[in-house]
């Protein structure tokens, strides 16, 4: 299944107005009236943001997986109890390409074998053999590939060895006769 990287901007807002504050009456003070009232005020405040990646079909399933995170109108509750309101929530989701690797490819055609409905266990077993047949030849050709730097370093080395045997003592090409 492929993979995304999702990424959730957002803002929050809320509405505080101050509720239960009351002003003592000084001692000595008559006709003492504490008629104070405070308006709500609205707070928005920005810089929400939110990311992760996720294994989804596709796209419009990734970003499903974000509205279940973060989405317009969500209310969530701070430490001090504060009610919020998500706003203006941007969801940006991208396919994450993931590096081809022979044992990646492997594994995505065993699962693709497996899962392949109304293939018979024969058909099933021809695959599997074809799909070893390749990895061990791929395997063969790694190891030749490191024997052929082995023997292309051996053979550097005896052909300086060679050059060093056949100059003279100044460094000069040495005659023989």
């Amino acid at each position: 299944m492929p993979k995304f990287k999702v990424e959730i901007e957002f803002d929050l807002e809320t509405q505080i107005e101050p509720d239960g504050i009351r002003f003592d009456e000084p001692e000595g003070v008559e006709d003492y009236e504490d008629s104070s009232y405070f308006q709500s005020a609205a707070v928005e405040v920005y810089g929400g943001a939110v990311g992760f990646d996720v294994e989804a079909e596709d796209e419009d399933a990734a970003e499903r997986v974000a509205h279940d995170v973060v989405y317009d109108g969500m209310e969530v509750e701070d430490d001090v109890g504060l009610t919020w309101q998500a706003v203006n929530v941007k969801f940006t989701v991208e396919r994450v390409i993931v590096p081809m690797t022979q044992e990646f490819a492997v594994a995505l055609v065993q699962k693709f074998i497996a899962e392949m409905e109304g293939m018979d266990d024969e058909l099933r077993e021809a695959f599997g053999f074809l799909l070893s047949t390749v990895v061990n030849q791929a395997q063969m050709i790694s190891d030749h590939r490191a024997e052929i730097t082995r023997l292309d370093s051996v053979v550097a080395r005896q052909a300086g060895e060679i050059d060093r045997l056949t100059s003279g003592p100044d460094g000069s090409e040495a005659v023989t006769a």
